[in-house]
């Protein structure tokens, strides 16, 4: 680590909530609080408060409920009305309200935007500018100015960009803040603009990008290199259109590639979990191929890159998936050589080395899979079967006689549909189970006929249930007749813990039954349940 630290300032609350799809609530926000403040950020923007009701109340709770170890909490607001003061306006009292120690102000540093947008002459803009960061300084409160299109109102006009921060400096500003809010810079042109402020100002340089040309990471560490010390972004780069600087691969990429300080208290290992964690409240699903946290992060397919790792896990990888908190993962697919099956085996807790026919026969069993439709890379459930029937450790639960499934419906009338699963198994001492299932369709019929007959044999089941359900058609040029996909993900209602498997067949259902019934067995095998057949 370097001497250098750079202030990390966390936007998610505020700015990543605009993002299309998201609406947090006040519960929600609650929950995301002290998340940041654990990924050791210094500043946590909680939002508007006086402009936006659920951040007043949110700012409110924070005050009596909330306390951060690492971060310190910040309003978000404007500067006063043009024709106003700033202690009468009760926008700017509102932020006072709020107690948060630090006060964020949006102010025009294009003087585009505050003739057309603002309609306020040039000097007006710079007036509200100097006057509502010296009344918030003067109450005592920390001001953070934030410089809205500056990029590209420097472009523009670079000697009126520049008066706006001289106004909000010459006030009190601790951190003027360069926002590329239209998210079009690329780290040539911040680098550039960067170092000319810099020659302009003493006060702590600030940069918020966005991404919409795909450089809002490259443009924050193209800032840092240039002289700032102040980047702001959100978790898993939210943000209204193609979003923020995803902030913890900022600081990834600061704190291990740069050696600068950049979260608290070795925040850098918990990210991969509170990425994650934040990613459940919004309800947004974790992207997998989101850098340094994502699933596919370090995950490797291709057989090549499996021998090699297996003599160095370096070889292939940018940095250790520990430091992030993440791991490696091995993909099987038909790509994969006997290292990948080998090292996959590892991580699913066999140990396959030296096994060289044994390795052999399930690489040559994977790609004959893969051939006709499976894929092992999102469902290591179905791999994890595939290696203990090799290995001669599958239990036998039930032995399945016959099923089928009817669907009705009237045309017309949607409220009049259903389907009905008949399953003929033995389980349980070669006890004959006959089970009718009814569901809201087919799958869902045949999950309550599965579960009616095993219930009493294995009450384990209860806990196993579905919650994701994908279909993909893989030869479509076949139309109706071509081979179907499915992958089910099933979660343990008591631990949380959940799983991935695999069907093909000629037909939706066919495939779905597969997945289903390699799902249950799944779940029994790996909670240790003796079998009853």
């Amino acid at each position: 680590m370097t001497d250098l630290t750079v202030e990390v300032y966390d936007t998610t609350l505020r700015d990543g909530a605009q993002q299309e799809g998201m609406n947090l609530s006040v519960a929600d926000k609650m929950a995301i609080a002290p998340l940041l403040d654990q990924l050791g950020v210094g500043v946590i923007e909680g939002g508007w408060p006086g402009a936006v009701p659920k951040d007043t109340e949110f700012f409110q709770l924070v005050a009596k409920e909330l306390s951060f170890r690492n971060a310190t909490f910040a309003a978000f607001g404007m500067t006063r009305r043009a024709g106003s003061t700033a202690a009468a306006d009760p926008q700017v009292r509102a932020l006072l309200d709020s107690e948060a120690p630090i006060i964020t102000l949006v102010a025009k540093s294009d003087i585009r935007h505050a003739e057309r947008a603002l309609r306020v002459s040039p000097d007006e803009n710079l007036r509200m500018i100097e006057e509502t960061v010296a009344f918030l300084v003067g109450e005592g409160r920390r001001v953070v100015l934030d410089a809205e299109h500056f990029f590209d109102g420097y472009r523009f006009d670079p000697a009126y960009s520049l008066r706006c921060l001289q106004a909000g400096e010459q006030a009190g500003a601790s951190t003027l803040v360069l926002c590329d809010t239209n998210g079009g810079m690329l780290p040539d042109d911040v680098t550039g603009i960067v170092t000319e402020v810099r020659q302009a100002t003493q006060a702590q340089l600030g940069m918020h990008a966005h991404n919409d040309s795909g450089c809002a990471v490259a443009n924050s560490m193209a800032s840092v290199a240039a002289g700032v010390t102040h980047v702001q972004g959100c978790v898993n780069g939210y943000g209204e259109r193609t979003g923020n600087a995803d902030l913890v691969a900022v600081a990834a990429n600061l704190e291990i590639k740069k050696g600068i300080h950049a979260l608290a208290n070795d925040g850098l290992v918990e990210s991969t979990r509170i990425a994650h964690a934040i990613a459940e409240v919004t309800n947004i699903a974790p992207f997998a191929r989101q850098p340094y946290v994502g699933a596919s992060a370090f995950a490797h397919k291709a057989g090549l890159h499996a021998s090699a790792i297996k003599v160095d896990p370096d070889l292939y990888q940018h940095t250790d998936p520990a430091l992030v908190g993440n791991d490696m993962r091995m993909l099987v697919s038909e790509m994969a050589g006997r290292a990948s099956i080998e090292l996959k085996g590892k991580e699913l807790g066999y140990d396959l080395s030296g096994q060289s026919e044994l390795l052999t026969r399930i690489t040559e069993r994977v790609k004959h899979a893969e051939a006709a439709g499976y894929t092992y890379d999102a469902a290591d459930a179905s791999f994890d079967l595939l290696l203990r029937a090799e290995l001669g450790q599958l239990h036998r639960y039930w032995a399945v006689e016959e099923w089928r499934v009817r669907v009705s419906s009237k045309p017309g009338d949607p409220t009049d549909a259903g389907a009905e699963a008949v399953l003929k198994l033995r389980a349980g001492g070669s006890v004959r189970h006959l089970v009718v299932g009814e569901g809201n369709g087919p799958v869902n019929a045949l999950d309550h006929a599965l579960r009616s007959a095993l219930a009493k044999v294995y009450p384990e089941i209860e806990r196993f249930e579905l919650t994701d359900f994908k279909v993909r058609i893989m030869e479509a040029s076949h139309g109706t007749d071509a081979i179907t996909r499915v992958l089910v993900t099933t979660a343990d209602t008591e631990t949380g813990r959940s799983w991935v498997t695999v069907g093909v067949g000629p037909n939706v259902i066919e495939a779905s039954w597969e997945a289903l019934t390699d799902a249950f067995y799944y779940g029994l095998v790996t909670h240790d349940v003796a079998p009853n057949p």
